[in-house]
């Protein structure tokens, strides 16, 4: 049997883990067709806001142990206090203090929260978030997270460039993971930006980055508006490309929102400036008339004062 028809078997035979019916977002993880188990997990709840992916390092059920850590602390935070970078550092200190851990048990995490119309994504390793902003053509496809790895150290020095990295022996080394060090502090890296209609934000584990060039994954998002069908055919283009490593995908789409808080926040600063020139206008008119009345006020008392010195 050719290797793509074994592909096609297996992608059909593997059970392929859903996120829950959803209005925005839509999401899936695959083990793919060369690891043994799944050590990736995966949360959303649309209605907090929160979505979160989690690569496990470590093998065996030692990468598994680290992710769903990072999941459940997402989990916790997300009905607590919500700050999400906390939230990843004690996940780092439950790892390093587990007993059963070892020095190659971590895992990477990419967190996506929003705030009213601004997100929020948190990150550590080289799990990805791209945004995808529709326009010409396919639209535009960038990336907002940078990895935490040897290979973007090296591109960050200017050593080697984006082709060399994509074919680096040493591309899947990282240099920053929760848990999988000795280090009791871990930095969490952040970016936040406003939603702005039609956008989407594609959250994904090294297993779909690392095999599937950002081309077709923007060609992908701009011809499937159904989130689902986004998700799907993208697992499929990492099983295509061999699936070597587990998969998971979450695609999430903006919310039906006001105009961007910039445009609102100019409009407002224009009607208080012009509620301010107006003000000044007015006052401008009335200032003579004021002066006016001070001066006949004053004329009068100084009568009143000659009256009675007479």
């Amino acid at each position: 049997m050719s290797e793509a028809k074994v592909r096609e078997v297996s992608r059909h035979s593997e059970v392929v883990q859903h996120t829950p019916s959803a209005t925005r977002s839509a999401g899936a993880t695959h083990p793919g067709y060369r690891r043994e188990q799944n050590e990736d997990a995966y949360w959303a709840d649309e209605e907090k806001g929160i979505w979160v992916v989690a690569d496990g390092l470590g093998g065996h059920h030692a990468g598994e142990i680290a992710s769903q850590t990072v999941v459940e602390e997402i989990q916790q935070c997300a009905s607590t206090d919500r700050h999400y970078e906390r939230a990843l550092q004690r996940a780092h200190a439950l790892l390093l203090g587990d007993e059963h851990s070892t020095a190659n048990m971590g895992s990477t995490a990419v967190v996506l929260a929003e705030e009213g119309d601004y997100y929020h994504i948190y990150w550590v390793g080289d799990s990805r978030a791209y945004l995808w902003t529709p326009g010409d053509k396919n639209g535009e496809l960038s990336q907002l997270t940078s990895d935490h790895s040897y290979v973007q150290m090296l591109m960050d020095s200017g050593a080697i460039n984006s082709e060399e990295a994509a074919t680096h022996p040493n591309r899947h080394v990282i240099t920053r993971c929760i848990g999988g060090s000795t280090n009791p502090k871990l930095e969490v890296d952040r970016v936040s930006h406003h939603w702005s209609s039609g956008q989407k934000l594609l959250l994904c584990s090294d297993g779909l980055s690392s095999e599937v060039p950002n081309e077709k994954i923007n060609r992908i998002i701009a011809e499937y508006p159904n989130n689902h069908q986004i998700v799907e055919f993208l697992i499929n283009a990492a099983l295509d490309a061999g699936g070597k490593d587990n998969i998971t995908v979450q695609v999430i789409e903006a919310p039906a929102i006001a105009p961007p808080p910039s445009f609102s926040q100019e409009s407002h600063s224009s009607t208080a400036q012009n509620k301010t020139n107006g003000d000044s206008q007015s006052n401008r008119s009335w200032r003579p008339l004021l002066v006016l009345l001070a001066a006949c006020g004053a004329i009068a008392a100084l009568a009143g004062g000659i009256f009675q010195l007479f």
